[in-house]
């Protein structure tokens, strides 16, 4: 092909002098072979004009004219990588562009649902503490909301004292009728929880409404859960596992460690076996009392009140008498707050059954005055009392009394007795040679057995050991023993509270002979002597809390305004003069905890050649999450005279100087 020249072929056909039918028909008929070049002919030339078409095409320019091959430059093809990015950015920026879009017509100013709704409360409050929920709702939307309800549930132990706004149904629902564009709303239900500790107590919404324009109903829920921390005292019980048959049998109830009571008056309250009796020793109220006021409220319940932190603590004897052998016999007893509608709400409960015993002659046993379980700590002496009395109609001879000590800490080598019986291993028996009464318990006499024995130190050794002991007494006659239980005393169990100890020691010179203290020494008067006092705390067995470390500064002694700890916070109470260590939570892991701070002293004229009380002793309190006691513990007196101070006490005696 040269320039745009097209190559034409022409075929050529002889005219005929005659165009008539006649002549038409004389024409002579092409042979096969003619029509088959004829054919490759026209085929051959539309082939030509195509491809100069195309080509054609091709090589212009936007003008129309040929494109000079020798001068074209070709540009590359785009990687399938770069393609593929392209395409994914346009599909980006579109999918942005349709989002922007639906926000801009269909976002929520437009959406019917769009209320929002919720209840907020406290995350914890003590029991009986008032406190507030707050219904809060708000309409983004463009829409008014019209035919609102709201509807409230409450916890069980919910008790209502005030609304912002009063309910129309009941307590519970409220026709707030519309809600306007753009509207928020609040509601306040103000009340008190009356539950047990660490109960969890939700409150639950439900907000209707129909949107204008709309004739379906819509809703909104929501909810919030509060924890009941704590009482604000705590409330424990003592009592024996064993109750005699047709006897008065003792219980204790001990109210201590007031924090706070938002409960005011509440009520005692008891379920009881069928033929049982109760009783609580009641007391008269008075102006000034500073302890509680028991009183009858009815049935088998009483009243306590005048509970407030200047009450101390609290011991509520307890009485009950079963007077037939029943299966089972368990007693429960509650505390509760009556409302004047008669609604009762219980914040504590216990409950226990006693093993029933019945005998004509009956033994009872008392440690250190108290027929009752309880906690007792290491070193601790036990003073025990067994009571005889034959109430019935025959006459025992030759009776025998024993005593069973079972636990690995009674200290044997302490064991001191008014009269001397037999220890065989840990039972200490007594017959008639030992006691002449003995010999013949006659109908309606009565007689008693008194020892003491001391419990044993803890040392590292004893880990592992049961830190429980059990005692019971057992009677025989004709100089033996009888078994079963109906000849068995009250059986009373004591668990071992925890090795809790505080140590405390005050110095001039530390443990590694470097001064920590100032100033004369021995002290003088006028002169300011300043010491540091070290508090350090041990516990392995049982996890503690509410740990707290208290001194009463003497009267010449000053805090000097410094002082550190590792555990809890130290801090001095200038309003009662005291140091004080709160120490809270002493889990296993924590076996050791420790306090430091300093003390001045400035002497008068009237403590020459005196030695003067720098501590009185500090005590440390705790409770026993093991054995549910408070363990109390106090440390030494601390002198002037530097008891744990060696580097001091060789030129110091303690004495001031004028």
């Amino acid at each position: 092909m040269t320039g745009n020249k097209k190559i034409k072929k022409i075929l050529r056909v002889d005219k005929q002098e005659s165009s008539s039918l006649s002549a038409f028909v004389e024409r002579p008929v092409p042979s096969d072979q003619e029509v088959s070049s004829f054919e490759k002919a026209v085929d051959h030339e539309v082939r030509n004009y195509e491809i100069d078409n195309n080509l054609s095409e091709i090589y212009s320019d936007k003008r129309g004219g040929i494109v000079d091959v020798k001068k074209m430059k070709v540009k590359r093809r785009q990687s399938l990588i770069i393609r593929f990015f392209k395409k994914l950015s346009l599909l980006i920026l579109f999918l942005i562009f349709s989002y922007l879009a639906y926000s801009y017509f269909f976002d929520k100013s437009g959406d019917s649902s769009a209320l929002e709704f919720k209840i907020e409360a406290p995350e914890k409050i003590m029991i009986g503490e008032e406190f507030s929920y707050q219904i809060k709702y708000h309409n983004p939307s463009k829409i008014v909301l019209r035919k609102v309800y709201l509807e409230m549930q409450y916890p069980e132990n919910f008790i209502i004292t005030n609304f912002s706004t009063p309910p129309q149904s009941g307590n519970y629902g409220w026709n707030l009728e519309e809600i306007n564009s753009g509207a928020n709303g609040t509601l306040t239900i103000t009340g008190k929880l009356i539950n047990k500790p660490e109960s969890v107590n939700v409150i639950s919404g439900r907000l209707s409404y129909v949107p204008a324009n709309y004739s379906a109903q819509f809703k909104k829920e929501a909810s919030v859960s509060t924890v009941l921390s704590e009482l604000g005292f705590r409330a424990d019980l003592e009592y024996s596992q064993t109750a005699f048959v047709g006897q008065e049998n003792s219980i204790k109830l001990i109210l201590s460690d007031l924090k706070e009571n938002f409960l005011g008056d509440f009520n005692l309250s008891f379920s009881l076996p069928e033929e049982t009796n109760i009783s609580v020793e009641e007391t008269a109220s008075s102006t000034d009392q500073k302890g509680i006021i028991i009183s009858k409220s009815g049935g088998v319940s009483w009243q306590i009140s005048n509970l407030n932190v200047d009450s101390g603590r609290q011991e509520i004897p307890l009485f009950y008498k079963i007077n037939t052998l029943v299966d089972n016999p368990e007693i429960k007893i509650r505390l509760e707050k009556k409302m004047e509608d008669g609604q009762a709400y219980t914040f504590w409960e216990k409950s226990f059954i006693p093993e029933l015993v019945k005998s004509d002659l009956n033994l009872t046993m008392e440690i250190n005055d108290s027929k009752n379980d309880g906690a007792i700590n290491f070193n601790d002496k036990l003073n025990y009392r067994i009571s005889y009395s034959n109430q019935g109609k025959n006459t025992f001879k030759d009776a025998v009394i024993l005593v069973a000590l079972q636990g690995d800490f009674f200290d044997l080598n302490s064991l001191k007795m008014d009269v001397k019986g037999d220890v065989n291993g840990q039972t200490v028996i007594w017959t008639k040679e030992d006691i002449e009464a003995l010999a013949e318990i006659k109908p309606g006499q009565t007689g008693e057995i008194n020892f003491s024995i001391k419990i044993s130190d803890f040392s590292e050794n004893d880990l592992g050991k049961e830190m429980e002991l059990v005692s019971y007494a057992q009677y025989g006659v004709n100089n033996q023993g009888t078994k079963g239980d109906d000849n068995k005393s009250n059986t009373v169990t004591f668990k071992i509270n925890s090795d809790l100890n505080l140590s405390e020691s005050i110095r001039y010179f530390n443990e590694d002979n470097l001064p920590v203290g100032s100033g004369p020494l021995p002290p003088r008067v006028g002169q300011d002597t300043y010491f540091k006092v070290y508090w350090t705390v041990k516990n392995n067995l049982h996890e503690l809390t509410d740990a707290r470390v208290v001194l009463n500064l003497p009267a010449n002694v000053e805090w000097d305004g410094r002082n550190f700890t590792n555990v809890g916070n130290i801090f001095y109470d200038s309003a009662n003069r005291q140091m004080i260590w709160n120490i809270g939570r002493l889990p296993l892991a924590v076996y050791r905890a420790d306090a430091e701070f300093g003390i001045y002293l400035r002497p008068s004229e009237n403590d020459v050649d005196k030695i003067l009380v720098l501590s009185p002793g500090a005590i440390i309190t705790a409770h026993d999450i093991e054995t549910s006691n408070v363990i109390t513990k106090k440390t030494g007196v601390k002198t002037t005279k530097l008891e744990d101070d060696d580097i001091a006490s060789l030129n110091n005696s303690g004495q001031i100087q004028p």
